[in-house]
């Protein structure tokens, strides 16, 4: 039986981005796929190269796309007892805006903070 997992989508040429992503397979196990996006066109054609470079996208296995900070909430939420941080982001007013911030920063500052990681 082939079991359908989630995909993560992440730079595979960012250093800052290979670490956390290590951190996530650590928490998932085998729980979510992981790819580089410059491997996953064929799959997901859908997504768009640009995209892909601005944050990383988290399949469901409906194949609904997530991206961003949301993407990491989803993805600690495949985990028991990681489920909190998606609830904080669906249901605290203003928890999602400021989490997409930080991560946009992040997100444009991360050959920058390749050293913190």
């Amino acid at each position: 039986m082939n079991v359908v997992r989630s995909t993560l989508l992440y730079d595979g040429e960012c250093s800052f981005c290979a670490c956390w992503v290590e951190w996530l397979k650590a928490i998932t196990k085998d729980q979510v796929e992981y790819l580089p996006f410059q491997s996953s066109r064929e799959r997901f054609p859908q997504i768009l190269i640009e995209d892909c470079e601005r944050s990383i996208h988290w399949v469901d296995p409906k194949e609904n796309v997530f991206k961003g900070a949301e993407a990491i909430f989803r993805i600690l939420a495949c985990v028991p007892g990681r489920t909190w941080p998606l609830w904080m982001y669906e249901n605290t007013p203003g928890f999602a805006l400021v989490a997409e911030r930080v991560y946009q920063m992040a997100s444009k500052n991360r050959k920058f903070l390749r050293f913190i990681c």
